[in-house]
């Protein structure tokens, strides 16, 4: 390594950076900085332009998030160096980990048809410990339902990867003739701790909401704390970086596997959600109507068949979020299109586009992959594209971590 080369931090130093960058960020938190910024951006533009922004309209806001949770993101490396596994994740985080996308995309549904159809009162205790754990372990029972039909998902899958493949084989000049960056065991443990710490946040941020609960839980108004949303993202990008350093693959198959290897959940969600909504809306359409400080007041409708069927195959290709939707107005009483109720299904339809940009952009040859980042720009719009700083935040996390990638046996 020559003597221009950055120097990993030592442990120590690493967790002294991150005990002051945490404290930073309490003060950015308790200092209402972030709301600050957020009402400025609301200055930028007449709320005529800002309702196509879609949950995009948060973006200075998220914004400020990411300047820490980056820096922690980044230290975090040189603080987690060993092979040796976590002490805390154990069998019982490992299985609330198997779960946790399923919780994440059943939840938030579940809550609105169990209000729906049943005599809840939000005021009473019991009612709400068993309306969340109830919620949680049907999450959970239909993700085990979801496991049972992988298999043969998977198998589709494979089969028109391998097309995609060998009609689109990655070209030579693309192939990384670099190694690429190795984690240790400790490090991807807490990185999937985070996860599921900010998979937790969101839960509980849907069921703060006023009409599933009269408590005010800390941190916590309506929505999910502020920090969830960026963590998601970025930890994606960082993975999503690994990945691509790490394959063989073209860019089409390596962005089909992207977009259909939830699948498996996907669908049973879409038909799930669809099957709930027309009961619960029919006994009681108030449980579909909510609000918080962030997004105008939203409700949903009985779904016509030829509706219904456009919402599924919009979802199922991850389109709800384009600018097109907001643009004209469709299904403008929901904030544009949405999985249904299914609200907390937006993330997907981010994420899916922003690694399309980076796998296109790193897998394609040089000047075809300048045309398709600019394409699926123009497709995906400004109000997706407003939150990609949080995405690819977490891809320069990895780059960095290659780049000043210190063998770590020489800094414990």
């Amino acid at each position: 390594m020559n003597s221009m080369s950055w120097q990993a931090p030592r442990p120590i130093t690493a967790i002294f950076w991150s005990v002051m960058v945490l404290g930073l960020y309490m003060l950015y938190i308790a200092s209402g900085t972030g709301q600050f910024l957020y009402e400025m951006s609301k200055e930028w533009a007449p709320y005529s332009l800002r309702q196509h922004l879609g949950m995009s309209k948060r973006f200075l806001l998220q914004y400020g998030h990411v300047a820490f949770l980056f820096s922690l993101l980044v230290l975090s490396r040189y603080i987690f160096v060993s092979q040796t596994k976590l002490t805390i994740y154990g069998t019982g985080l490992r299985w609330v980990n198997q779960y946790s996308t399923s919780v994440f995309l059943f939840h938030f549904p579940i809550l609105a048809f169990v209000v729906a159809v049943t005599e809840y009162d939000r005021t009473n205790l019991i009612h709400q410990a068993l309306l969340f754990f109830g919620t949680l372990a049907f999450s959970v029972a239909l993700g085990r339902m979801c496991f049972k039909f992988k298999p043969w998902f998977d198998l589709r899958q494979s089969r028109v990867l391998q097309k995609l493949e060998n009609h689109f084989p990655r070209p030579d000049s693309t192939k990384n003739s670099t190694t690429p960056l190795s984690l240790r065991t400790s490090h991807s443990e807490y990185l999937t701790l985070v996860k599921l710490f900010a998979t937790v946040c969101v839960v509980l941020g849907h069921f703060s909401f006023e009409q599933f609960t009269n408590l005010t839980i800390p941190g916590f108004n309506g929505s999910a704390p502020r920090f969830a949303v960026p963590t998601f993202f970025m930890i994606s990008g960082y993975f999503l970086m690994m990945s691509i350093d790490r394959t063989q693959a073209g860019a089409a198959s390596m962005i089909g596997r992207r977009a259909f290897s939830l699948y498996y959940i996907v669908v049973p969600m879409l038909l799930v959600t669809l099957f709930l909504d027309g009961i619960g809306y029919r006994i009681d359409p108030t449980a579909y109507e909510y609000s918080d400080y962030y997004v105008s007041e939203k409700r949903i409708r009985p779904y016509p068949n030829g509706e219904a069927l456009a919402i599924f195959f919009s979802s199922l290709l991850y389109l709800n979020e384009l600018w097109i939707f907001n643009l004209l107005d469709v299904r403008s009483e929901m904030g544009g299109m949405r999985a249904y109720s299914n609200d907390v299904f937006w993330f997907m339809c981010y994420l899916i586009p922003y690694s399309a940009l980076l796998i296109s952009a790193r897998l394609l040859p040089a000047g075809y992959n300048l045309l398709a980042v600019i394409l699926l720009c123009l497709v995906i719009g400004p109000p997706i594209l407003l939150l990609a700083p949080l995405f690819f935040s977490g891809s320069l996390a990895y780059v960095i971590h290659k780049k000043w990638n210190l063998p770590i046996e020489n800094i414990v």
